[in-house]
């Protein structure tokens, strides 16, 4: 049986994961039913998939009445548990999720990611494991920061915890992945999904009494229309918020997922940050998990 450790929050403090807003800095206790109850980040309410149901059989997997919310192992755990959701992402689409973290992260892996039909959680319920990237059909992001996939992985960022909102964005037209933690992008992280005919939506937990709460799934079909939106975004780097104020509101809100990765809010000047520098080993484990690709941006 897990039960989360009384140090949990300082070790997510020590690894520089963050929720997204302050409610979630508060360090009393917070009561069951207040879980859901902060919506800062959760301002547009679109749903274009849910979580399936689990089986009638599965008692490691609890999802709420409106398919959003979903609670791993509900009274103690002894193994991996996920969910999958009920709608494949198809190629020549666009799409972004994202999931917010109801519960402190511990134990160990609680992962966000995708997978095709063919990964299986069976052999893995009774496993405390990282399922999703144990093999070459599924891609997962740990809250300890790493990506992972066939059985690989490379540390991407501080991870996430209590309070943090994960994106995925995915682009079945070229075939990328790439994580957003607490809406900031972390960079395009694979090529190749196109390989696969479908995919799906997964999230995976071994931590007891785990939650995490879809607030955000979304989709766009590619078109030339699309494209276009994306080469004029990329000429206007820095410069989006001084477009005409019609355009500029059609970039915002129908537009963005388009834009370049480092192209930030809308609302906010956009700022480019060097990376900082990578150490050796960390350049070994990129190339091991990526060998024929070199990161780029659009």
């Amino acid at each position: 049986m897990l039960i989360a450790p009384a140090n949990s929050r300082s070790r997510a403090n020590e690894r520089g994961a963050k929720p997204y807003c302050k409610c979630w800095n508060k360090k009393t206790p917070m009561l069951w039913k207040q879980l859901g109850s902060c919506t800062c980040g959760e301002e547009n309410d679109v749903s274009e998939w849910r979580w399936e149901t689990p089986d009638s059989s599965s008692s490691w997997v609890v999802v709420s009445d409106d398919k959003k919310q979903v609670t791993f192992h509900p009274l103690y755990s002894s193994g991996t548990a996920a969910a999958k959701g009920d709608t494949p992402l198809v190629h020549n689409y666009h799409y972004y999720w994202e999931v917010k973290i109801l519960t402190d992260t511990y134990g160990t892996d609680i992962m966000v990611g995708l997978g095709t039909d063919k990964v299986d959680t069976a052999q893995s319920q009774f496993k405390f494991t990282s399922l999703l990237g144990q093999d070459e059909e599924s891609y997962g992001l740990s809250y300890t920061g790493a990506v992972r996939h066939n059985a690989m992985a490379a540390m991407d960022s501080a991870g996430f915890c209590r309070g943090s909102i994960v994106g995925v964005r995915v682009d079945m037209w070229r075939g990328t992945l790439e994580f957003y933690l607490n809406r900031k992008p972390l960079g395009i992280s694979f090529y190749n999904l196109r390989r696969h005919r479908a995919l799906y939506p997964m999230i995976c937990s071994t931590a007891a009494q785990s939650s995490m709460r879809l607030i955000y799934a979304a989709s766009w079909r590619a078109s030339l229309l699309v494209d276009s939106a994306r080469i004029l975004g990329s000429s206007m780097r820095g410069e989006i918020a001084r477009l005409p104020p019609g355009l500029f509101y059609a970039f915002r809100n129908n537009f963005w997922l388009t834009l370049p990765s480092e192209g930030g809010d809308l609302d906010e000047e956009i700022e480019v940050e060097e990376e900082p520098p990578k150490s050796d080993a960390m350049k070994i484990t990129k190339s091991m998990m990526y060998p024929s690709l070199k990161r780029r941006h659009w």
